[in-house]
């Protein structure tokens, strides 16, 4: 019996191979697993989408929760699991301890492709502009909206106006888009071009069967007038960047310009506004629940219930996923400039999203 003993030890205390650290990682019923290791004492897991993320993750058990995340489109991922294995666990008698130390862990590697998410590829699949209009506009003139998209023969789909002081809807007005006759399509007033008036968003859908990357979009909002155009230029912006949008201040200017704040919520938002006072002092707290789709856009002072002054801040937080902004436009001209709430940053390849 000590001789079996002593061999057991001695077989333990063998240096780590590939029986030894024969992770095995495979995929069962939505969890990661793998075997356990002999004198692991904790497992390190990396989920890596290529160039999108990779965060890491730590368990002192041999499963895992895996793809636990919403995709646009299938996508591949890539665990590689390590555990990590007490110091002199393996070592052999006489061995050196650094030596040990550099072969006490072990790895495993498995790809796995992650599936469509119906409602985050309709959520994440679009472009979005969240104020356009076709109004009345000041000194007799007219709030527009021109649009320019170009692209390409495999590029086609929608555009969809969703009028403010609303949620969106999926039938709300709608025209076509494609690029078979021409590589550009443009509209002086795009609103008007869809048979509406007023105030709204925009959102830019491809078709499912049309290529997963957005045409090139440009976007100017602006009072044509008797004496000429005033406005600002703006670019589209992609609902997965405002996910979880920053915060930002307003600071209201002179009298020779007004400010208008605004929102498209993308998903049941709430936002928060603290009313500073001259001083920079918070004197007045504003709490704000707007449904899925809602749009809106108000004087700063309507938007908060109350009368502010040239010099006071508003301090501005978004907890859901809504893309906020403000306009500063000048009373003289009525020239508008757009200002969007701060994004992650863009891309163009609508089926590489991942929340």
């Amino acid at each position: 019996m000590k001789t079996i003993a002593v061999l057991i030890a001695a077989l333990s205390a063998l240096p780590l191979s590939a029986d030894f650290c024969d992770l095995n990682l495979r995929l069962e019923h939505g969890q990661l697993r793998w075997n356990s290791i002999t004198g692991a004492t904790n497992y390190t897991i990396l989920e890596s989408y290529g160039a999108l993320k990779a965060p890491v993750y730590s368990s002192t058990l041999n499963t895992f929760v895996a793809v636990d995340q919403r995709a646009s489109g299938p996508i591949p991922v890539r665990y590689i699991v390590t555990a990590e294995i007490e110091p002199g666990v393996r070592l052999m008698p006489g061995q050196p301890q650094t030596q040990a130390e550099a072969m006490d862990s072990c790895t495993g590697v498995i790809d796995i492709t992650l599936g469509v998410d119906p409602a985050f590829r309709k959520f994440a699949r679009k472009a979005v502009v969240p104020v356009v209009g076709s109004t009345a506009g000041a000194f007799g003139g007219r709030f527009k909206t021109a649009l320019e998209l170009r692209g390409g023969a495999n590029q086609h789909g929608r555009l969809v106006f969703h009028p403010a002081g609303r949620a969106a809807a999926d039938t709300d007005p709608s025209i076509p888009y494609s690029f078979v006759a021409s590589r550009v399509v443009s509209f002086d007033d795009v609103v008007t071009a869809m048979g509406q008036q007023g105030l709204g968003s925009l959102d830019i859908i491809p078709d499912d069967d049309s290529s997963d990357r957005l045409p090139e979009i440009d976007v100017r909002l602006y009072n044509d007038t008797s004496i000429g155009t005033f406005g600002t230029f703006t670019n589209p912006v992609l609902p997965y960047d405002y996910l979880r949008p920053a915060g930002f201040e307003i600071r209201i200017p002179d009298p020779r310009f007004r400010v208008n704040i605004g929102l498209r919520a993308l998903e049941e938002t709430t936002v928060q506004v603290i009313i500073l006072n001259t001083a920079g002092r918070p004197e007045g707290l504003k709490n704000f629940t707007f449904p899925a789709g809602w749009m809106e856009m108000k004087s700063a002072s309507d938007f908060v219930g109350r009368a502010l002054e040239p010099g006071q801040s508003l301090t501005v937080s978004v907890f859901g996923a809504a893309i906020p902004f403000y306009t500063i436009t000048e009373n003289a001209t009525n020239d508008p400039t757009l200002v969007l709430g701060p994004a992650r940053g863009t891309q163009t390849d609508l089926s590489k999203f991942v929340d």
